[in-house]
């Protein structure tokens, strides 16, 4: 499988090394993309096997590439994500938050759809969305994600716990772009994007971001806790984030594919 990738930073170059090092079978890294050039070029000399730089989308579009991952930003997923298909390639989205819009991921959607092609958003900085798919076959009563973070990620400075937000996933995606795209993704997977409950807390007494997901359904109930590792260069990513995007990448080639 031939990649291309938007975005640099953290997990865009995370992928990007786990590629050249050997760890993920049957795919090529191809071409990358940023509109930071610094970055791009930063990335391509921590490699071994170099892609091309492309200096414009329009270029990158062009590369030899199946697949292309979006790791740069909601709006580059916006303005982006018709031509990519268009083009004729596969898509792994990381800003999931953009999906939050109707207008937007309906018609997105649809064009796959027409176009035959595949979009893929992988679970994030948050687990159990196979669980949640199985539930959303059943009546789902309640959801709710509750996000803890050091207020440093979040932008504020705090001596004791602020609930910053509490409302629909849809508008925690829009107000809280970089930090809360969990959100929408777990809201698709159960096909809830308008039952589930956010709830954004600024927390000084933890180290990492927390995430606690609660879903009551006429299946049974779930309730998952994570306590993520945020990047080193970037502490609003979760490494997690960038672990399931690498996992998605290995089952796309995969003959035998494990949960989901």
């Amino acid at each position: 499988m031939r990649l291309g990738i938007i975005g640099c930073g953290a997990i865009g170059s995370y992928i990007a090394q786990e590629i050249d090092k050997g760890n993920v079978e049957n795919v090529v890294l191809n071409v990358i993309y940023d509109t930071q050039v610094d970055k791009a070029f930063w990335l391509y000399s921590s490699l071994e096997k170099r892609p091309v730089i492309a200096e414009s989308f329009e270029e990158f579009l062009k590369g030899d590439i199946d697949v292309v991952l979006e790791a740069a930003s909601q709006e580059a997923l916006r303005a982006y994500a018709f031509k990519i298909i268009d083009a004729g390639k596969d898509l792994v989205v990381m800003s999931a938050g953009a999906l939050a819009d109707d207008e937007f991921r309906g018609r997105l959607f649809e064009y796959v759809k027409r176009k035959g092609r595949k979009i893929y958003v992988p679970s994030g900085a948050v687990a159990g969305l196979d669980g949640l798919k199985a539930l959303s076959n059943v009546k789902i009563r309640s959801a709710k994600l509750t996000t803890r973070k050091p207020p440093a990620t979040l932008g504020r400075s705090l001596t004791k716990p602020e609930i910053l937000f509490s409302g629909s996933a849809v508008d925690a995606a829009r107000l809280f772009p970089q930090n809360i795209n969990v959100a929408v993704a777990l809201g698709l997977a159960g096909d809830m994007l308008e039952k589930l409950e956010v709830v954004i807390i600024a927390d000084p007494k933890v180290k990492s971001n927390e995430h606690t997901i609660e879903v009551k359904s006429e299946a049974g109930n779930l309730k998952i806790v994570l306590k993520n590792v945020p990047f080193p260069s970037n502490p609003k990513t979760s490494f997690l984030a960038a672990l399931s995007c690498l996992e998605i990448l290995k089952s796309i080639g995969k003959n035998v594919v494990i949960g989901g």
